[in-house]
């Protein structure tokens, strides 16, 4: 049986002018939606435990569409953002510095409230390394 990877491999665009040429295609109201959903379908194989060749994937699609993430139940939004919080971690190790605040941000927006007092080493860490 193949995994996600070979099956997203599959669907690659050979060619960045197809690629860009079919993106150009979806309406400006419609690629948040779009990379929300890719997003979405890649979470939900695998998780917080995203195989390591598509995390930097799974977070670039679900992060593309964080204001739909905004309106998620506070479970999600916390996993979604320990997500954030690994793909930053790992952007750093890869010296991918912009990158990393990226993810590093939107793991902050996706903290809840409260997130000091029930997600505090969460809280730590996003804003740790965020400051960095």
């Amino acid at each position: 049986s193949r995994s996600l990877h070979d099956e997203l491999t599959m669907t690659k665009f050979h060619h960045d002018k197809i690629r860009e040429a079919a993106y150009g295609l979806i309406h400006c109201d419609e690629r948040e939606r779009y990379h929300h959903d890719i997003g979405m379908v890649l979470y939900s194989y695998a998780g917080v435990e995203v195989e390591e060749e598509l995390l930097f994937s799974t977070v670039h699609h679900l992060n593309r569409g964080v204001s739909l993430l905004l309106k998620f139940p506070s479970e999600k939004r916390i996993s979604i953002a320990q997500l954030n919080l690994r793909a930053g971690t790992r952007a750093i190790q890869q010296s991918s510095f912009k990158s990393a605040y990226s993810y590093l941000k939107v793991g902050v927006e996706l903290l809840l409230e409260d997130s000091w007092e029930n997600q505090s080493k969460l809280s730590i860490n996003q804003y740790f390394l965020l400051s960095k």
